[in-house]
């Protein structure tokens, strides 16, 4: 049987936004949001590669309204969450716990790259963690711009060429800071 995952780019305060999704009971699943091409065509390799009947996937160009819209809010700072589900059809276990961890991260708070890889469940493995947050392919959603590093540093961010994008979208949600009452927010995470 054939998936069929529909594909669209739009443009955006923070350039072009490449885009895969899914409307699911009239609910979107985003599967892949970044902003760069060769990223959008690498992520659908990987799938073909994971899902090895490359017939099983048909991608379709279709425009999303509530997709655009509501990312268009979102950099606008009018809304705080991009509620959209998310699927992750390729990545690593460990990829997919630290960006689960990415994803907690409330909205206007930061967390280091070694809190993020600790509540992964790899204490010393925060360099692995920043890896791992460069390949995260749901950029915004999974919000990887809110990990930094340790000592308040941005860091670096694959989200984009450069760091303005980070820089941006930290100071939207305005906390440059680590928040160290981070942890209240994992009470029975990943347990």
């Amino acid at each position: 049987m054939t998936r069929y995952v529909n594909k669209t780019e739009f443009m955006t305060k923070i350039g072009v936004l490449y885009c895969l999704w899914e409307d699911r009971a009239s609910r979107i699943t985003v599967l892949f949001l970044g902003n760069k091409k060769k990223s959008l065509q690498k992520y659908i390799e990987k799938i073909k590669d994971n899902y090895r009947d490359s017939n099983s996937f048909s991608f379709i160009n279709k425009k999303s309204k509530d997709i655009e819209n509501k990312i268009e809010r979102y950099l606008n700072g009018k809304i705080k969450s991009l509620d959209f589900k998310v699927e992750f059809l390729a990545g690593t276990q460990f990829q997919k716990k630290v960006w689960a961890v990415a994803a907690s991260v409330p909205y206007g708070r930061t967390v280091s790259y070694k809190k993020v890889a600790e509540l992964a469940g790899y204490r010393k493995a925060w360099r692995a963690a920043g890896s791992a947050l460069n390949k995260n392919p749901v950029l915004l959603i999974v919000p990887c711009h809110r990990v930094i590093k340790s000592n308040g540093d941005f860091g670096r961010f694959g989200g984009g060429e450069k760091l303005e994008v980070k820089k941006f979208l930290i100071n939207l949600e305005k906390s440059p800071k680590p928040d160290t009452r981070f942890n209240d927010y994992f009470v029975g995470f990943l347990s």
